[in-house]
C-alpha cells in the first residue's frame, strides 16, 4: 500500500435542502411501501451516526425524497447499543466511519453488537480502504458503500435492505471470503492497532501467549489477510482513519 494521501473535498451541499423532514410523498414512497406491505414488514426505524455535517444532511436529504415516511434517528456511538430495548420492532442502522476519528473503535465495537441484536445495518466509508471494507463485514454489516458513491447507491441499498426479498446479487469475492469475527476477535484486532504486543494483551487477559496468536489466525482467516504485508496495512488503514478523519 503507497503512502497516504489526502483526498479532494466533495461538495454535497447541493444535495442537501434541510436537516429537517417534511415527509411529502413521492412515487419512490408507494414503491418501497408497496414492497413491505407485499412481505409484511414493519415499518422500520432508522438511526443514524454520521458526524459529518455535510454527508449527514446527504443522507437525511435521500431519505427525505425517497422514504418520506420513514424517520431517522441522530445517534451518537455509546447509544446505539440500546436500540432493542428503546425501539422495538424493525430497525436500521446507517452509519459512516470516515469522521468517526477516535470514536472509530467504539463505533466499530457497537457496528459488531448489532449482529446479535438483529439490527440491519448500512455502513460507509472513504474509497481506498479495502481492509476496512472487509473488516465492517466481518463485523455482520449487510451492505458496504464507498462514501463518494453513497449519493447514488444509498436509495438501493436501503431498499434491499428493508425489502424481504432483496434483488439477486452477485457476491463479490471478498464476500465470499469474508467469515465472522466475534467481538473478542475485534478486540485484539484493535488493541493490535492501539500499539499493543501480544505479551502485553496475554498479561492484561491472563491468558497465554499461544492463545493471543490463535485470536490472530482467526482474524486474518476472517479477513483473508495472507502476509504479514497485509496485515500491517489492515492496521494501517485503522490506524489513518482515527487520526486523519475528524467530525465537522
Amino acid at each position: 500500500m503507497g503512502m497516504y494521501s489526502p483526498r479532494p473535498f466533495v461538495d454535497y451541499s447541493h444535495h442537501c435542502k434541510s436537516p429537517r423532514f417534511n415527509y411529502s410523498y413521492t412515487v419512490n414512497h408507494f414503491l418501497i411501501m408497496d414492497v413491505m406491505k407485499q412481505g409484511n414488514i414493519a415499518v422500520p426505524s432508522l438511526f443514524l451516526y454520521e458526524p459529518r455535517l455535510l454527508m449527514r444532511m446527504l443522507v437525511a436529504s435521500r431519505v427525505e425524497t425517497d422514504f418520506p415516511s420513514l424517520e431517522v434517528y441522530p445517534l451518537i456511538p455509546p447509544s446505539i447499543e440500546n436500540l432493542t430495548g428503546t425501539f422495538p420492532g424493525n430497525k436500521v442502522l446507517l452509519f459512516g466511519v470516515g469522521g468517526a476519528g477516535h470514536s472509530l473503535y467504539e463505533l466499530l465495537r457497537a457496528v459488531r453488537k448489532m449482529k446479535s441484536l438483529k439490527v440491519k445495518t448500512i455502513g460507509w466509508l472513504p474509497c481506498g480502504y479495502p481492509w476496512l471494507q472487509r473488516l465492517m463485514r466481518a463485523l455482520g454489516v449487510k451492505q458496504v458503500i464507498c462514501e463518494e458513491e453513497l449519493d447514488a447507491q444509498l436509495y438501493r441499498v436501503l431498499r434491499e435492505t428493508i425489502s424481504s426479498k432483496p434483488p439477486a446479487f452477485r457476491p463479490t469475492e471478498d464476500a465470499v471470503r469474508t467469515k465472522v469475527m466475534t467481538q473478542t476477535e475485534l478486540e485484539i484486532l484493535l488493541q493490535f492497532a492501539a500499539g499493543l504486543s501480544s505479551k502485553e494483551m496475554a498479561e492484561r487477559r491472563g491468558c497465554s501467549y499461544k492463545t493471543i496468536f490463535s485470536w490472530k489466525h482467526n482474524i486474518c482467516e476472517a479477513l483473508a489477510v495472507e502476509s504479514h504485508a497485509q496485515w500491517l496495512e489492515l492496521l494501517s488503514e485503522l490506524v489513518q482513519l482515527t487520526s486523519l478523519y475528524r467530525a465537522d
